[in-house]
């Protein structure tokens, strides 16, 4: 019987390099990361990204056709999927130390950026449940999700293993995790503040479609909102959270009890008063004025804690004889109020 994996392992090498060398998505990524402007987040996204290339790759090249008996065979994916899922992490590991490079300058630490072994157990995993089936086809799903869930959790991985160092270097790295508005229950669990040692392995883990907010606290009285980029002191912190607390739920319900109060603003100071809250204001999502910025003539909505939801549309394109606000609250139902706060047909 010929050896197939030494050609196997060249074909999938070559097809990964290629896809991840020509990708438009990875070299916008490494763009941020090489200029020091990226963060975790970036640094995940490329993760998943140079993941999902490799499923790629693997799956052109590899099937039961091509493999003798149609089984995957433990010595062939030892010798081809290892090496390439170790190449993998070190192309996200060293993007990754990047970032964390970035960050440390940032906040003034003077401490070199840590790698992230490779993690054995969980390429042994990969290889044990792809070479078990009689036929490769069945297992072939291992190389897709499986493989993009593993090059993320590098990214993960850099991230714990430079908490703790840091932490063992005398800092104190802390973790502050916020969960979203009706978010699942596992997430539910997860928010908090960590210092480290106490971190729990899962508040650097996001489920599918999760928004949670992972802040990194690196101990120099500095706080890093990997998601959003933005430096800010502890006390800064403390203050904008008691302040988007405090305006998820008075502002909504003054403005839903007391609506005449809405001629105490114009659109554009109250929404200036809502971003200095800390809430998210964002353009409306549907109708003829779907994504168009304030500044360009736009509304614009922000959803509250308690579920509210607040909205202004322009007069332009107005189905309601000019501009006015909707807010919607869980018991009081839906209103729209003109300028002057004054109720209006539905």
């Amino acid at each position: 019987m010929d050896d197939i994996a030494p050609g196997l392992l060249e074909e999938i090498r070559d097809s990964f390099t290629h896809k991840v060398s020509t990708s438009p998505k990875i070299a916008k990524l490494y763009k941020a990361i090489q200029d020091g402007t990226a963060t975790y987040i970036e640094a995940e996204e490329y993760a998943y990204e140079v993941g999902a290339v490799l499923a790629e790759a693997f799956s052109e090249h590899l099937s039961a056709a091509v493999l003798p008996d149609g089984k995957m065979y433990f010595n062939i994916a030892d010798r081809v999927l290892r090496p390439l899922l170790e190449e993998d992490h070190a192309i996200i590991a060293d993007a990754a130390v990047q970032v964390q490079t970035a960050l440390n300058q940032k906040a003034g630490i003077h401490l070199k950026a840590q790698t992230a072994p490779v993690n054995n157990d969980r390429i042994e995993g990969i290889i044990n449940k792809v070479s078990a089936a009689d036929s490769f086809d069945d297992v072939a799903w291992v190389l897709d999700e499986p493989v993009k869930n593993y090059s993320q959790a590098v990214v993960d991985d850099t991230l714990k293993v430079n908490v703790r160092f840091q932490g063992k270097s005398g800092l104190r790295p802390r973790i502050i995790r916020q969960a979203e508005r009706k978010c699942c229950e596992w997430c539910s669990r997860l928010e908090g503040e960590y210092d480290y040692p106490r971190v729990p392995p899962d508040v650097y883990r996001r489920h599918e479609r999760c928004r949670c907010t992972v802040d990194y606290n690196p101990g120099s009285g500095k706080i890093q909102n990997i998601h959003t980029k933005e430096w800010q002191s502890e006390e800064e912190y403390a203050k904008l959270m008691a302040r988007k607390q405090l305006g998820l739920t008075s502002l909504a319900k003054s403005l839903a009890d007391h609506p005449k109060r809405l001629a105490s603003f114009t659109p554009a100071s109250l929404k200036a008063k809502l971003e200095a809250e800390g809430l998210e204001v964002k353009p409306l999502k549907n109708g003829s004025l779907k994504n168009i910025p304030f500044a360009d003539g736009g509304g614009y909505k922000v959803n509250f804690e308690d579920g509210g939801l607040l909205q202004y549309h322009p007069a332009a394109r107005s189905h309601h004889g000019g501009a006015y606000y909707k807010i919607s609250t869980g018991k009081g139902g839906t209103h729209r109020y003109d300028l002057e706060g004054n109720e209006i047909d539905g």
